[in-house]
């Protein structure tokens, strides 16, 4: 998935101008007009990649949803159409990066990304994260990879302000956690020894607990800051895993609803 082994790269200023001409709307369109699905598959995977950066263009959100979605169409189109076993299974393992990447994409918890989330972000964010959830099932993804489709459902239930079924997710996205801590045996709980999944998993879920109105999930949530803050004296990769952990869970708190909003 990497844009430098991109068969089609040389095509990208031709693709940029489209997208500064005719928008998003305009170079999907382009993209669909090919007659060879590798060139669909290379062109849509470039461009989405290219506009969810912004590099060197100027894009909202809306041009990354329409740009990545039709990314994802096409791959798993190719999957459902494709006589190879391997090829289908390829197809649909990009789809399902592609839509992970996505509903990350949209979480509104990032440092340096600041653009507002709409109600259709967020709705886009949980149908990528609900195709995760049955792809990664289908393609045996494991636990760790389960967990994350648990956690991007989650962020965006938590973005429209249904925290009830935030946690329901969250807690899915623990108990994954969980099993994989479990076949590694390492630390099932949270704490400085536990794996960022597991940490991650308990943070958001007592956060979204305490939105809902459960007063003591609070001091849980801050027990899982201070493992993280502890994790950040380590020289290995878990001192950037508790970095990210830490700005996720505080500008969670900053951008997302302060409690339970009805439909």
């Amino acid at each position: 998935m990497n844009i430098q082994q991109n068969p089609f790269e040389e095509r990208w200023p031709d693709l940029q101008d489209i997208f500064t001409a005719s928008g998003a709307e305009g170079l999907v369109s382009f993209i669909h007009d090919r007659e060879e699905s590798l060139e669909r598959r290379a062109l849509f995977l470039m461009s989405s990649q290219r506009i969810s950066r912004g590099q060197n263009i100027t894009r909202n959100l809306d041009d990354v949803v329409m740009t990545s979605r039709a990314a994802i169409d096409e791959f798993f189109q190719q999957s459902q159409s494709e006589q190879d076993p391997e090829q289908s299974r390829l197809r649909l393992e990009g789809a399902n990066i592609l839509s992970y990447n996505l509903a990350a994409d949209l979480a509104p918890c990032w440092v340096d990304d600041d653009e507002t989330r709409e109600p259709r972000h967020h709705e886009e964010g949980i149908r990528c994260a609900t195709d995760c959830l049955q792809w990664r099932e289908e393609l045996e993804k494991g636990s760790v990879a389960l967990s994350m489709a648990w956690w991007a459902l989650g962020v965006h239930q938590a973005g429209l302000g249904k925290w009830h079924n935030s946690c329901e997710s969250f807690q899915g996205a623990l108990e994954t956690a969980m099993e994989d801590a479990k076949d590694n045996a390492t630390p099932e709980l949270a704490g400085p020894e536990s794996s960022f999944s597991v940490n991650i998993a308990t943070g958001w879920l007592e956060f979204a607990k305490w939105r809902s109105g459960d007063a003591s999930s609070y001091d849980r949530f801050l027990e899982v800051m201070s493992a993280f803050s502890l994790q950040l004296d380590r020289q290995d990769e878990g001192r950037e895993e508790a970095l990210v952990g830490i700005q996720q869970l505080e500008i969670a708190a900053q951008r997302l609803p302060k409690k339970e909003i009805s439909s």
